[in-house]
């Protein structure tokens, strides 16, 4: 969303870890033995590629002194004015029913995540009635940004000062032992909008091609899901992902207090966009009482994920074919269609339609 805003307000006003770390298993996945369903058609729609991991915020200048200052993030583009954060536009009417935001004004502001093949982007819409929502970490439909940090003692640290909340039961960051030596000190965390983000210290720190007085020097992202065999053929009956089914579901006392979720278990799974660039990290909980988390667009905390590709209207009818569902529209963007809709988890998926060369 943001590239095509940026062109669009260039002149001014609008004008028309796993998420869940987990032990180590040998017990088999459930799933495993079946094979996915492969896509109707694997050209259908082709995706290209991954743009942002979006989330919308209340306050736009709050949020990135927090992902900026507190966290380190580097700002890469933002609309509106050469200095300083922009102000807020009104959108277009095109704009306006992509978003389902008429009436509203807009900004926004976009960060490099070192080595994940996506970036942050921020979204704020002001003028509207909106409703804010918190997920925790174990609701399907709850996003989590991770990040790969030198010193998650550090960084903690610098989330407590700038008044962050912590999720990690007893507030501290835990160890989670892995083979060989191996393993990493994580903590969840929520951002000013409650926004869930999991720091994570591997020991030994990998390869980062991140600036060395950055802290962050790695990014994924998670997902909770409600089933995770509906989820992964989803993904890749609609979208073509290679989906890796994770292992039986089990019980860590480690994880459990990493994420704030005393008693439930979890079973990892992974989904690969097209071109193996990017891999989604996906969650399943049972044992603890879930809720459904859905915002709408522009609801402080709501997640989204942009995804470019060559035709949005076919990849749009196979997902409402597939379970999922249309939001909302707009065909006046840059003359080319803008989509979002939801997965059956309810995860909001904006496809941004790219020219074919």
């Amino acid at each position: 969303m943001m590239a095509r805003i940026l062109r669009i307000l260039a002149g001014g006003t609008v004008a028309a870890s796993l998420a869940f770390p987990q032990a180590p298993s040998s017990r088999p996945s459930p799933g495993a033995a079946n094979a996915l369903s492969p896509p109707p058609d694997q050209n259908a729609g082709e995706v290209i590629g991954p743009d942002n991991l979006i989330y919308s915020v209340a306050d736009l200048d709050r949020s990135v002194a927090f992902y900026r200052d507190t966290l380190g993030l580097e700002l890469t583009s933002q609309v509106g004015r050469a200095a300083g954060l922009p102000a807020p536009a009104p959108l277009n009417e095109a704009l306006s029913d992509l978003t389902g935001t008429h009436g509203a004004k807009f900004r926004a502001a976009t960060f490099e995540l070192p080595g994940a093949g996506f970036g942050l982007e921020l979204t704020e819409f002001t003028g509207i009635e909106k409703k804010a929502g918190e997920a925790r970490t174990y609701d399907p439909g709850a996003a989590m940004l991770v990040l790969t940090v030198r010193d998650v003692d550090a960084v903690l640290s610098s989330v407590r000062k700038a008044g962050g909340r912590i999720v990690t039961a007893g507030g501290e960051p835990v160890n989670l032992a892995g083979r060989n030596g191996g393993g990493r000190r994580f903590v969840f965390v929520r951002d000013p909008d409650g926004v869930l983000i999991e720091l994570s210290q591997p020991y030994p720190l990998p390869s980062t091609t991140a600036a060395l007085g950055s802290q962050v020097i790695g990014g994924r992202f998670g997902l909770t899901v409600e089933d995770t065999e509906k989820t992964l053929n989803f993904y890749h009956r609609v979208f073509g992902f290679e989906s890796k089914p994770g292992a039986a579901f089990a019980a860590n006392s480690v994880v459990q207090n990493g994420v704030g979720a005393t008693g439930a278990q979890f079973r990892n799974s992974s989904a690969t966009l097209p071109g193996g660039a990017v891999t989604w990290e996906l969650v399943e909980s049972r044992n603890i009482d879930r809720k459904p988390f859905r915002l709408r667009v522009p609801d402080p905390g709501a997640p989204a994920f942009s995804l470019g590709v060559r035709d949005a209207d076919a990849l749009a009818a196979r997902v409402q074919a597939e379970g999922g569902s249309v939001v909302s529209r707009s065909g006046g963007l840059d003359k080319k269609p803008g989509i979002f809709v939801r997965d059956p988890n309810g995860f909001l998926i904006e496809l941004i339609q790219r020219p074919v060369y």
